[in-house]
């Protein structure tokens, strides 16, 4: 029996389909995209919870076109100091001494100096005398700006410094007892001869004679491009006695014993080069060499910690214009150094290396050859997670980023090496807690807000938390008081950006003292300060340093987890009324517990974050018949207030808008009722508060051809239906008159 019935309905089944497949489809609800979207406190697919923590990224911020704002630099200046022989001027015998500098720029001015080596102080010296022949080639200008000259350190008692300037001056001093200068004159290319007595020399300002005498060097600075060159020859200095003078002491020059001059350099150069990849300028980083060293190199100190839960993107452009006459002693590196509480890290990135093997090394340090290297005249893409490349090759929970060192360095008879540099980041999380999954064991220090003021840590992992297993706990009793603050790079803040701060916290013990306390305090670069205050219990604590704060709504709430989720925009223009136009410059977390008190705070899922513009999801519309009205709706979703418009335009005209009506279940809005033979195309369109806006893709619908009247009706649909009941029904009789009285009868 129940095989008949299996057949029966299979057939009736399928003759339904056929009947459906011939018989003419009426219009239906249509559904472009039925899922809904809501958002959560803090979805990470959505906004932007990553910060570039390297300052000035894009090298646009100059202060000259030698100097960058906002990065640490150092360049070498290009200075010398040599045993000079013919044809350069010698006075006595066949050495003199030369000094020579000049400067890139007037804001790094190049600095030479020739000293003594090993001085031993000499107390109450007497008649102290100081003779030589001395000759200058070229001052550029000599009046408060380049000059050559004699420094003498004495004590009197505490230190005292004479100064003797030859041919040069600098107006703005005046004598004193602890700074004294002299003008010394004399024709230039020439040489000239000083004799003085340093002692008299310093009672005739004084007024009383030095009780001690240090040291003394020849000094040239030069801000000029142009160089400063002088010479001496056959000094001789005495104190009853000659101390130098002639052989003695290498006096005249002659030998090369006992003097020293530092290390002398080649000019490095760090410009601003208009060649970029964004915006008007890269950096140009040139260090050339004719023999002595020109190194360089800038600096970023991030202090970001990177863990396998907040790993990092570090990336930027770069493109090697010239590497010529290159050695083991020429090169261009990116060192990054970093630690975890028991080790320090150290790789280095290498772009260039003028060893014929290609192989630069450094003990105890990971080497990597990257993308580009010593290729010259093309951009090259850097871009390598720290994180990755420190963790593969050790064993640690985290690392926290100290320094970023690009570091250049030429060192040879004709060696040059030229790179430009643009949109350097360092992308991780702005607040680098998050959910403090990556954090110690239960009791340990959390590291992220730097380390404990007292002898116990008073901001600990705990396993209280709001999701995942691990939290932060701030306890403190008994009139202590905790407060440490984070910077912040690049996070900037006006009218176009929908800036927030989100996370959650929880008072787990708060004994209500006075002066139990707890606020964040939020510093904007332009000199506000706003606080937030979430637990107090007598007057707000204004003298602390913060010019407004917010009460929030749930203070002093015990023993609930609260989402802390608030623009920070908005609560600028609420605290001063006026809009922002600045960054965030740091965060500081504030709390105190009164004497026999006790406040416990924890804290769980720190973000700050950008949320984009609006999210249009779940577009329906209902049936689209001719004359008839079609209602569109949509969810649409943001952080902010926002408004939700509908674009529709008829067989490809002029676009009309309709604003949407938030029902409480959507966004609404009716496109009239067409005619028949008619394509609609509409859009959905949400704008923030924050000018950011969003769109949906457009859509389409048509409304058909009107029937013609002068055509038969077409009857085939009916008889086919019709044909189908009947043989369901002669089905329906067979099965029960005949079929099933005769299986009960067997």
């Amino acid at each position: 029996m129940s095989s008949h019935l299996k057949h029966i309905a299979i057939f009736c089944v399928s003759l339904w389909l056929l009947s459906a497949m011939i018989t003419t489809p009426t219009e239906a609800l249509v559904t472009f995209d039925n899922s809904e979207y809501q958002l959560a406190e803090t979805d990470l697919d959505r906004v932007e919870w990553k910060l570039n923590h390297i300052s000035n990224p894009g090298m646009e911020e100059w202060t000259t076109a030698h100097d960058i704002d906002d990065v640490y630099t150092y360049r070498t200046t290009e200075h010398y100091s040599w045993y000079a022989q013919a044809p350069w001027p010698v006075n006595e015998g066949v050495r003199s001494r030369g000094i020579q500098s000049r400067s890139i720029d007037p804001n790094h001015p190049a600095n030479a100096y020739i000293s003594r080596y090993g001085w031993t102080h000499w107390n109450n010296p007497t008649n102290l005398t100081m003779k030589f022949d001395w000759y200058i080639d070229s001052i550029p200008q000599p009046i408060d700006y380049d000059y050559f000259r004699l420094d003498i350190y004495l004590g009197a008692p505490g230190d005292v410094d004479m100064h003797y300037y030859f041919n040069c001056e600098e107006t703005g001093h005046t004598n004193t007892t602890n700074y004294m200068w002299f003008f010394i004159d004399g024709p230039a290319q020439t040489w000239n001869t000083f004799d003085r007595n340093i002692t008299e020399d310093f009672f005739e300002i004084a007024g009383y004679y030095p009780t001690q005498f240090q040291q003394f060097r020849f000094e040239q600075l030069t801000h000029s491009s142009d160089y400063s060159r002088a010479f001496i020859d056959d000094l001789e200095m005495a104190n009853g006695t000659i101390i130098y003078g002639g052989s003695t002491g290498n006096g005249n020059f002659e030998t090369s014993a006992e003097w020293t001059s530092g290390t002398n350099n080649e000019a490095a150069d760090i410009s601003r080069s208009s060649i970029s990849q964004e915006g008007e300028w890269s950096f140009n980083a040139t260090a050339k060499s004719i023999g002595n060293q020109s190194r360089l190199y800038f600096s970023y100190y991030p202090d970001r910690r990177l863990s396998s839960m907040n790993p990092d993107t570090f990336s930027f452009q770069w493109m090697m214009n010239e590497f010529d006459g290159a050695n083991e002693d020429t090169f261009a590196y990116v060192e990054v150094g970093c630690y975890n509480q028991s080790e320090s890290f150290t790789v280095f990135y290498v772009l260039a290396y003028g060893d014929n093997t290609n192989t630069f090394t450094w003990e105890g340090a990971q080497v990597i050859n990257v993308t580009g290297f010593n290729t010259t005249g093309q951009w090259n893409t850097f871009s390598r997670s720290i994180w990755n490349d420190i963790s593969s090759v050790n064993q640690t929970g985290f690392i926290t980023v100290e320094q970023i060192e690009i570091n250049i360095r030429a060192d040879g008879p004709t060696s040059c090496i030229s790179i430009l540099f643009d949109e350097m980041h360092l992308q991780s999380a702005a607040m680098d807690d998050k959910g403090y999954e990556d954090q110690g064991d239960v009791g340990d220090e959390v590291l992220s807000w730097g380390a404990s003021s007292g002898f116990q840590p008073e901001f600990t992992v705990t396993d209280t938390a709001y999701s995942g297993s691990k939290a932060a706990n701030l306890t403190l009793v008994d009139g202590n008081s905790w407060g440490e603050d984070r910077d912040f790079e690049n996070r900037f803040i006006n009218n176009n950006t929908d800036l927030w701060l989100d996370f959650f916290w929880r008072i787990e013990n708060d004994t209500a003292h006075a002066e139990n306390l707890m606020y964040l305090e939020v510093s904007f670069e332009t000199g506000e300060t706003l606080a937030y205050i979430f637990a107090y219990h007598s007057a707000v604590p204004t003298g602390n340093g913060f010019d407004e704060y917010i009460i929030l709504p749930e203070v002093n709430t015990n023993g609930t987890w609260i989402n802390f989720q608030r623009n920070l925009f908005d609560d600028f223009v609420t605290a001063f009324g006026s809009e922002p136009v600045t960054d965030i410059e740091n965060f500081y977390l504030f709390a105190e517990a009164d004497t026999g008190g006790r406040f416990e705070i924890l804290f769980d899922d720190v973000y700050l974050y950008n949320d984009p513009a609006p999210e249009i999801s779940g577009i329906q519309m209902t049936s689209q018949i001719a004359n008839q009205a079609v209602n569109v709706s949509a969810t649409v979703s943001d952080l902010s207030s926002f408004a939700v418009e509908l674009h529709y335009r008829v067989n490809g005209g002029s676009w009309t808008d309709v604003t949407m009506v938030d029902t409480g279940a959507g966004f609404n809005a009716t496109i009239p009722g067409q005619t028949w033979a008619t394509q609609i195309d509409f859009y959905i369109e949400a704008t923030d508060e924050f000018g950011q806006v969003s769109q949906s893709t457009e859509l389409t619908y048509l409304i058909p051809s009107e029937p013609d009247p002068t055509q038969p009706p077409d009857y085939l649909p009916l008889i086919v239906g019709v044909g189908v009941v009947v043989v369901i029904v002669g089905v329906v009789i067979v099965y029960y008159f005949i079929i099933r009285p005769k299986q009960s009868s067997e």
